[in-house]
């Protein structure tokens, strides 16, 4: 399986429209290669940097396996959208608090759909899916407060 975006290469920089600063815009993701076996798709995007630690912005359940592109603002109908890091539920754009941060997607093939309402937890997330990951794919890139690098 893998995650890839038209909008930047893996380990490369993160367009400035993603920023919370900015436009706070999800890129445009594609998945490839889900396993015929998967019964939903989930998919995440965590600052790797943050100083609390692997923070959550952006957690999405429940996609169908056939999902083959997705962003933020076109979810397919199924999908679940998880509470973020910041207590919200929804997208929440990268805006480091200092420096260059690098951001991970992760996408999950699950045997099977997850019994979460809107607004579940990262926690009850992991509980969920444990033992029901058949295949993970990543895509991460980097970026910095301000579009400087500051």
């Amino acid at each position: 399986m893998r995650l890839s975006s038209p909008e930047f290469s893996d380990g490369g920089e993160l367009p400035w429209s993603m920023s919370a600063a900015n436009e706070n815009r999800m890129p445009p993701l594609e998945l490839h290669e889900v396993p015929g076996t998967a019964a939903s798709l989930a998919l995440l995007l965590e600052d790797l940097d943050s100083p609390v630690g692997e923070l959550t912005h952006w957690l999405a359940w429940n996609l169908p396996p056939a999902t083959s592109r997705i962003s933020a603002v076109d979810l397919p109908d199924e999908a679940i959208v998880g509470m973020n890091g910041f207590g919200k539920t929804g997208y929440k754009g990268p805006i480091p608090p200092e420096g260059r941060h690098v951001y991970r997607f992760t996408l999950l093939a699950l045997d099977r759909a997850l019994e979460l309402t809107t607004g579940a937890t990262r926690r009850q997330f992991d509980t969920a899916i444990r033992g029901h990951v058949l295949a993970t794919a990543t895509l991460e890139g980097g970026i910095s407060r301000t579009r400087e690098g500051g």
